[in-house]
């Protein structure tokens, strides 16, 4: 019988297979909504923004091209979630806002689902110190 290999990246693997269960059921949650994850990532990125976001900054963030972010700016624009609008510090660029009537209750009800869900079973303990543990991989990640 050969040796088990030593494996010092389980929680790597752990953190990864959670990344990936979570956006497997945002995306089914989404699909009522007529949704993908990467729209629903590009608004939360607006509704950070109430200056608004140049496209060229959505594309930036998301790690996507810039036809990628025009086309799904241009669908959710016709479908009432965002506006463009000429940025005043260049007249030749586009600044990203949600729309004043952008239906945002269905998408924050999806998240409160999602959130309920993960906490579901844990202890009151648990509940109260994993949001720090998350920060602190987050932040460890993010330098």
């Amino acid at each position: 019988m050969s040796p088990q290999p030593h494996h010092d990246y389980a929680l790597a693997a752990r953190v990864w297979a959670l990344g990936l269960a979570f956006e497997a059921r945002l995306a089914r949650e989404l699909v009522a909504l007529k949704l993908s994850v990467a729209d629903f990532r590009l608004i939360g990125e607006v509704m950070g923004a109430p200056a608004g976001l140049r496209q060229s900054e959505l594309s930036r963030r998301l790690g996507v091209t810039a036809p990628t972010v025009s086309a799904a700016v241009s669908r959710l624009e016709r479908a009432g979630v965002l506006r463009r609008r000429v940025d005043p510090d260049d007249p030749r660029a586009k600044r990203v806002y949600l729309s004043e009537a952008a239906p945002l209750e269905p998408g924050l009800e999806v998240l409160q689902r999602l959130d309920a869900l993960l906490r579901a079973g844990l202890s009151a303990a648990d509940r109260k110190r994993l949001p720090g543990l998350l920060d602190g991989l987050t932040g460890r990640l993010s330098e």
